[in-house]
């Protein structure tokens, strides 16, 4: 599903540019946050013009980050109806050839550098040249090559497994065109973009969302992550990087009938379409979902022993937390005690990319537009920090957090990159490309 950062007006959340400019230690681009404020309106508009419908989503369980009063938007039909509806005005224009099954893999250029065309390959393998006054590269991240996830992310990349199968064909070459006509980068390219899904699932982008709303444990039945640290879109891509890099690729997601009752039906749990297992002791879920059942059963209950007797407030950073344990859940602490308890077994886009201007022009090395060189969506590199790859053991952690003068609520979220805009970015930004290359024509 494609979550959109809008209020009921459609307009964009004011506060993402100042989130982005924490979260990246002042590394993202303010100028081209502002720029993507101010024209997302537009681009919903335009959308709307072209038969896109979308659904208005007031949240009345889920604490938003978002500056938005508790409002988020989805594309009925998802990022499909999207692609549908802009194919269908596509396919209007008698001087369009799309031409399917069809491989980018190096641009033309002039002898004054201009780029003038790409070099195709065809279904058949065959080359060919495809000649243009503008290029526009919008191919996706590199998910789908082994090697530039190991060069650029690092070790044990070839574990981690697709959330959608349409991302194999994220290439990298777009990439790789870039960089080989000297186009600068942005955006960490060792970081990317992860989630918990439900590893039963037969349909992609499975993510069980509510992580905060219980406990997550290991194969061990240990808990290693504060659930409740902070928003849950603030914390579902650092709790899954975690899932990957440290716990063998393996978590388990284990709440009650207190949350289930509360949350459904809807998108927070249902987004799989698997029905969670589900037993009326703690010890007969550990058994289902393959755990030992004394060890989560001890973990639960040494979870609810260590909860303060705080309210439980699910729309505020509640302050319901644990005391003693390693780790401690800071907010959302509610005891694991009413049965039925259910559970769920859970397990993405890569952040560098090329770098561009407010017109979405390929920017060089030196800083300069590469004459007929555009760039939009995940290529396009904006997002800074958050999934490193190099492993910090627990003990280790907390050193560096201690050695910090930060407040400790604000060193948590250093690598957290704020949601729901991808869809909006790469929309709004390749709308702006088109604009500007239909205007130099």
């Amino acid at each position: 599903m494609a979550y959109l950062r809008l209020d009921k007006d459609n307009q964009f959340d004011s506060g993402w540019k100042h989130e982005m400019k924490r979260v990246s230690d002042g590394l993202a681009d303010q100028e081209y946050c502002a720029q993507m404020e101010k024209e997302v309106p537009t681009t919903v508009q335009y959308l709307i013009d072209h038969g896109v419908k979308f659904n208005h989503h007031d949240e009345k369980d889920v604490f938003l980050e978002f500056e938005t009063d508790q409002h988020f938007v989805f594309p009925e039909g998802g990022g499909h109806a999207i692609i549908n509806a802009l194919f269908d005005k596509i396919r209007k224009f008698d001087n369009v050839t799309i031409l399917w099954e069809t491989q980018a893999e190096q641009l033309l250029t002039a002898e004054d550098g201009a780029v003038t065309g790409v070099k195709i390959r065809k279904a058949d393998g065959r080359m060919a040249k495809v000649h243009g006054k503008k290029v526009m590269l919008a191919c996706g991240g590199f998910e789908g090559n082994r090697e530039m996830l190991g060069r650029y992310v690092g070790p044990r990349t070839e574990h981690l497994e697709l959330i959608a199968p349409g991302l194999k064909y994220n290439t990298g070459f777009g990439l790789k065109m870039g960089l080989e006509v000297g186009a600068a980068t942005a955006g960490s390219l060792s970081g990317m973009h992860c989630e918990l899904v439900d590893i039963r699932a037969k349909k992609p982008d499975a993510v069980i969302w509510g992580h905060g709303y219980g406990i997550v444990v290991n194969e061990h039945s240990k808990r290693f992550y504060d659930e409740g640290q902070r928003h849950l879109f603030a914390t579902f891509e650092m709790i899954a990087l975690e899932t990957w890099r440290d716990q063998n690729q393996k978590s388990y997601f284990v709440t009650d009938s207190v949350i289930m009752d509360r949350f459904r039906p809807g998108w927070v749990y249902d987004t799989t379409d698997q029905e969670p297992e589900q037993s009326d002791t703690i010890e007969g879920l550990a058994e289902k979902l393959g755990l030992d059942p004394k060890e989560l059963k001890k973990t639960v209950d040494e979870f609810n022993a260590a909860i303060n007797d705080k309210p439980f407030e699910l729309l505020a950073l509640d302050g319901k937390r644990t005391h003693g344990l390693s780790p401690d859940k800071t907010n959302w602490a509610n005891p694991i005690s009413k049965p039925p308890y259910f559970g769920a077994p859970q397990l993405t886009f890569t952040y560098g990319g090329l770098k561009c201007d407010l017109d979405s022009r390929v920017l060089s090395t030196t800083g300069v537009p590469i004459p007929g060189l555009y760039c939009a969506g995940e290529l396009s590199g904006l997002f800074y920090n958050e999934c490193k790859s190099t492993y910090v053991s627990p003990r280790a952690r907390e050193a560096l957090l201690a050695s910090c003068s930060k407040p400790r609520e604000e060193r948590l979220t250093w690598f957290i990159d704020p949601p729901a805009t991808s869809v909006l970015r790469s929309l709004t930004f390749g709308r702006i490309a088109g604009r500007d290359a239909a205007q130099a024509l």
